[in-house]
């Protein structure tokens, strides 16, 4: 056997000396050898690259620096990094970030290494570690930590970091100890932190709920936002609106063109999940979960006046409107609240609210709003909740196929031309060696008019012909050029 060299016998002497733990676990590779999957090889040829992230490899880092000096780890990290020819300031920049030395205190410590003085290297001077962890000292801070966690974690507002969690931290800690802070240094650091997040099950992913209008600023959004808000700003002299005050009510506006705000609602109110039996996480359970069950939807109008909160008529006003219109009294399929426009629909035995049925409730309801003593000399604002539902046909383009005998979900396609005119377009051949088959997108387009290739993809065909008339929805335009959420103005005279 051939003679170790002076480091690997400083190397070995120094490992020997050091303390150690009553045992040592099996390694890895022994732990967990098993034979190969396809799942295995499918996980280790996945590009791993696009997930990394800063956070995750500082975290890992402040893990091992609980069992490891962190001038180890630093010094790994760089000659590593030195070692693929990364540059000396993208490598501190690295370091830096992770939580690890500078890159100059780092190269100081990689030359004691390579120069053979580890007995240098590895003089920590501190003797390890000589007390406890702080949550071993204040173990109530972790339980109001990790309950701070859970509650900011489930806000709607994707704003929670782990400096607030640091933050809340350090603001127990002085309230615990009645002492005052003195410096802005933290009790515990945002990196000790986001390691307590993932300690508790936390996970630092993708925000996917987000609201419409984030990331999605194409310039016909973003000019109807701008021009949506515009026209509440310049107007906010004419609305009814709530004092501020400990004892709110309505401010009748001073302006001589009262307005009135009325705000048309959806809402589906469901009975919950009852199942006797649910798989948990730990011992707490969350509320039941209000996905399945009997539900209700219910379609209304919020109104921001004195006499709401929801638009009604009153007796007398109800009589003299059956009067100038006696088919508010008509049977009909839909479930009208009392004197007014709300409409409540159960789901599983009635429909859902359609863009027929919606037209209809806008109907009554501007039978009604003439009747309303309340409203006159006021003029009306209707902020309109127009779900897709509302502007859904029988069918989509997406449920077409490209070739003839491909998917076709209606026989006949109706629809208005620039001239206003009813057209009809049949979706099967009615003649000719095809005939009773589908005949497909391509050759509707080709009947539209519409100049395409035949040999483009079926992407590109649906996002040519999603722009014709055939297959675009009619919402409520009827009674308002904006059909996205927007306001709609609506001015009447009432009777004498």
């Amino acid at each position: 056997m051939p003679y170790k060299s002076k480091r690997q016998s400083q190397s070995l002497n120094a490992v020997k000396g050091r303390w150690l733990n009553g045992f040592r676990l099996s390694s890895d590779d022994s732990s967990y050898s098993m034979e190969s999957t396809d799942e295995d090889e499918t996980a280790a040829n996945f590009n791993l690259k696009d997930m990394i992230q800063i956070s995750d490899i500082a975290d890992l880092f402040e893990f091992c620096k609980k069992d490891c000096n962190i001038r180890y780890l630093s010094v790994l990290f760089y000659l590593t990094l030195r070692r693929f020819n990364i540059s000396y300031e993208e490598t501190h920049m690295f370091l830096k970030s992770v939580g690890g030395l500078t890159g100059e205190v780092a190269h100081k410590w990689a030359n004691v290494f390579m120069n053979g003085n580890f007995d240098e290297f590895i003089n920590d001077g501190r003797g390890g570690k000589q007390e406890n962890c702080f949550y071993d000292v204040y173990p109530e801070i972790e339980v109001e930590g990790r309950a701070f966690a859970v509650i900011q974690c489930t806000q709607k507002a994707a704003s929670f970091t782990a400096y607030d969690l640091a933050h809340f931290i350090d603001k127990r800690f002085y309230e615990i100890n009645d002492i005052n802070k003195s410096n802005s240094d933290l009790v515990r650091s945002v990196e000790s932190c986001r390691l307590d997040l993932r300690n508790w099950g936390a996970r630092f992913e993708t925000n996917t709920n987000r609201p419409y209008f984030e990331g999605h600023d194409r310039q016909d959004v973003v000019t109807h936002r701008h021009g949506f808000i515009h026209h509440f700003l310049t107007n906010k002299d004419n609305y009814y609106s709530i004092s501020p005050d400990e004892d709110p009510h309505f401010q009748v506006p001073k302006s001589f063109a009262k307005t009135i705000l009325i705000c048309h609602d959806e809402s589906t109110f469901r009975s919950g999940d009852v199942r006797a039996k649910r798989w948990l996480l730990d011992t707490s359970a969350p509320f039941f979960n209000k996905g399945r069950g009997r539900s209700v939807m219910i379609s209304d109008f919020l109104v921001q006046h004195p006499s709401g909160p929801y638009f009604h008529l009153n007796e007398i006003e109800w009589m003299n409107a059956i009067k100038k219109y006696p088919d508010l009294l008509y049977d009909t399929d839909l479930r009208y609240e009392k004197y007014s426009a709300t409409i409540t629909a159960h789901l599983g035995i009635d429909a859902y609210f359609d863009n027929n049925i919606i037209l209809l409730q806008f109907e009554r309801l501007f039978k009604l709003l003439e009747f309303k003593e309340e409203y006159r000399n006021h003029k009306i604002e209707v902020l309109v909740d127009n779900a897709r539902t509302h502007t859904a046909k029988e069918y989509n383009i997406n449920d077409f196929g490209k070739g003839t005998g491909t998917r076709c979900p209606v026989s006949s396609i109706e629809y208005k031309d620039e001239m206003n005119n009813i057209r009809t377009l049949d979706c099967y051949f009615q003649s000719g060696p095809d005939k009773g088959k589908s005949k497909g997108l391509l050759a509707i387009a080709l009947e539209l008019g519409v100049k395409v290739s035949p040999n483009c993809k079926l992407d590109e065909l649906k996002a040519v012909l999603s722009a014709h008339k055939a297959f675009q929805n009619v919402g409520l335009q009827r009674y308002t050029s904006l059909n996205k959420c927007s306001s709609l103005s609506y001015s009447f005279r009432f009777p004498n």
